[in-house]
């Protein structure tokens, strides 16, 4: 496979994971060491949380709130140097909350980019910082959930 195609699986699963609620999943994505930060591009910059390692992203991820999510990847540039890459790549993600006393159900969606750095190890490609870059935001009621 190659090094591109190998990226974008990653993305993918990354996606995948999250989706699906699988924090040790989301977090084999990452390297040993590898880094998760939230951005919020609209204030500034300012970092929003920050997660260093497998066990941390892991924990991260599982504290998530929402009855479900679904992650839209678009399109991924990469730049690959050896045994280290760098990319962006952009996705719409939908966070629904299903409130249990009959009000609507809210579809929080975040418009982001990641910007990525990436690490070949002996498990393969691997994401060493992922940096998710909040462009904006939107809440819309969502139906037939």
């Amino acid at each position: 496979m190659s090094d591109r195609a190998a990226l974008a699986d990653l993305a993918a699963d990354y996606a995948r994971c999250v989706d699906r609620g699988d924090p040790e999943g989301v977090a084999a994505c990452f390297a040993p060491d590898g880094v998760l930060r939230r951005v919020d591009l609209s204030s500034g910059g300012t970092i929003l949380s920050e997660r260093t390692g497998r066990e941390e992203i892991a924990r991260a991820i599982s504290r998530m709130s929402y009855n479900a999510t679904f992650h839209f990847l678009g399109q991924q540039q990469t730049e690959i140097t050896g045994d280290t890459a760098t990319g962006e790549t952009y996705c719409i993600a939908h966070h629904l909350t299903v409130p249990d006393d009959g009000t609507p159900t809210i579809d929080f969606i975040m418009f982001i980019r990641y910007h990525d750095q990436f690490v070949r190890l002996d498990e393969g490609w691997r994401i060493a910082v992922r940096e998710l870059q909040i462009d904006w935001t939107e809440n819309r009621l969502a139906e037939g959930v």
